[in-house]
């Protein structure tokens, strides 16, 4: 296209009318024209039919319809998209962060889980940062500014790390920053609670973690107390852990509840061991010693 055919853009408020009152062009660039914005951008190629508006600073009262117009001088030609007006509507708060996956995710631990958090970038020149909080020990995280193809652009954040039992029920957040021409930023956020076994976000299975026994009262009793063995351990599915007790030197299981009830007596004084076992393993607990005493 010749430089006498050059296409200009015009923002009107209001009005689609071509004789609108000169008060009403917010954006005119063939007489350079701005105004009640601090700034107004034209990105892309008008004459190509690619182009995005740029609003820099966008205000409360900024709240509006605006008509795009297109505009030659030679030949003297202009039309305005009057069936199309664009509505401005401003909120002191800016949409959350998406946060992604949102659907159900089956997980086995040391599976590899990677997840996105992005938040648009209104002001290309003032792009929001994004940081996330409570993430897993493993975590790899990198951010970029993308560009979509309407030329608008996104800032995305993609964390990976490895699926662990230690991440079981733990809320990552995802907060994007938005800078503003004010004394402070506004900040929003996304939240995601990493469950195993869990219908949310991740679902996660792993085998019996950290089995133990605790005795209650202690571990020292007299004769004709009362003792409860309780074997614990971290696995998922929760509900489906079979667990077996044992006593040294005795190769008969004893029980095969998560707690064993009994009164104390010199037979059964002694080391004592569990065993937590689901459909994705098995695992022994360390020995741990009852000691009667006769007073």
């Amino acid at each position: 296209m010749k430089n006498t055919e050059r296409i200009f853009s015009c923002w009107i408020k209001k009005n689609q009318a071509f004789l609108h009152p000169e008060s009403l062009v917010v954006f005119n660039e063939s007489s350079n024209i701005l105004r009640g914005f601090h700034h107004i951008e034209i990105l892309g190629n008008l004459s190509q039919r690619e182009c995005t508006t740029v609003f820099y600073d966008v205000m409360n009262n900024h709240t509006d319809n605006y008509y795009f117009r297109v505009e030659m001088k030679n030949p003297d030609w202009k039309n305005t998209y009057q069936y199309n007006p664009i509505n401005i509507s401003v909120s002191d708060v800016p949409e959350p962060p998406i946060l992604t996956p949102t659907d159900l995710q089956e997980v086995m631990e040391e599976t590899t889980v990677n997840l996105s958090c992005s938040a648009e970038a209104p002001c290309p020149k003032q792009p929001p940062t994004i940081s996330w909080s409570n993430i897993p020990e493993s975590a790899h995280i990198t951010t970029q500014l993308q560009e979509k193809p309407d030329k608008t652009q996104s800032v995305f954040s993609y964390m990976t790390f490895k699926a662990s039992y230690k991440d079981h029920r733990k809320n990552i957040s995802c907060t994007a920053t938005f800078p503003r021409n004010t004394p402070k930023d506004t900040t929003v956020e996304s939240t995601v609670m990493l469950r195993i076994q869990y219908v949310f976000v991740f679902f996660y299975i792993f085998p019996p973690k950290e089995t133990h026994i605790t005795i209650d009262p202690s571990d020292s009793v007299s004769v004709g107390t009362n003792v409860t063995l309780t074997c614990k351990s971290k696995a998922s599915p929760s509900n489906d852990i079979i667990f077996s007790w044992y006593k040294w030197g005795d190769s008969k299981r004893l029980d095969y509840r998560e707690q064993m009830t009994f009164g104390a007596n010199r037979t059964n004084a002694g080391w004592y061991f569990c065993i937590a076992e689901n459909e994705y393993g098995i695992q022994k607990s360390k020995e741990i010693q009852l000691i009667v005493a006769v007073y």
